[in-house]
């Protein structure tokens, strides 16, 4: 019996994530970094930034909408902070 030819592929890999903690930073800070570290970011990627600045939590996906990206989800969390979820869309 000869022998078979099987051709395996590897599964898909998800797009890399970061996260980015900017608790006790402020704007403009806020939005400058998180620029910077989706910058870094392949496009599909996820960034979740940790923030506790209260302007943050809307400047941060406001900023993100108008660069392009795509924020998919904005969570209050324990001790005021909120979690901010942006996938990377363009360069």
């Amino acid at each position: 019996m000869p022998p078979s030819s099987t051709t395996s592929s590897s599964p898909p890999t998800a797009p890399s994530s970061g996260e980015l903690d900017l608790t006790g930073e402020v704007c403009p800070f806020t939005f400058v970094r998180t620029r910077l570290a989706l910058e870094a970011l392949p496009v599909g990627a996820s960034l979740r930034v940790t923030v506790d600045h209260a302007p943050a939590v809307k400047n941060i996906p406001r900023s993100a909408v108008e660069w392009g990206q795509e924020v998919a989800s904005v969570e209050a969390v324990p001790d005021g902070k909120w979690t901010i979820t942006l996938i990377k869309r363009v360069c």
